[in-house]
């Protein structure tokens, strides 16, 4: 657990400006870790395809990232998805 929290931190640190994320953008962030499309979460959300790749853009840049799995993996850290293990 640690050694994770060490590279989280080494993660945020890279981040030029790290802020929080919005609400829409943890709602966003939910849905693209539970395998939702852009098309698909505009849908859920009431909002256009571009709106969600400004979204998501906006997210990967304020947490440094660089794939959808260390978004997925932050996602289950904050609690914004859960691990089903069937």
């Amino acid at each position: 657990m640690k050694k994770q929290e060490n590279q989280d931190r080494e993660i945020i640190s890279r981040a030029v400006r790290p802020r929080e994320l919005s609400k829409r953008e943890k709602e966003v962030v939910q849905l693209v870790a539970e395998g939702y499309k852009n098309r698909e979460v505009a849908e859920k959300l009431g909002i256009s395809v571009k709106t969600v790749e400004t979204h998501r853009a906006n997210i990967m840049n304020k947490l440094a990232f660089r794939n959808v799995v260390q978004l997925v993996r932050y996602a289950i850290r904050k609690g914004l998805v859960s691990l089903e293990i069937e």
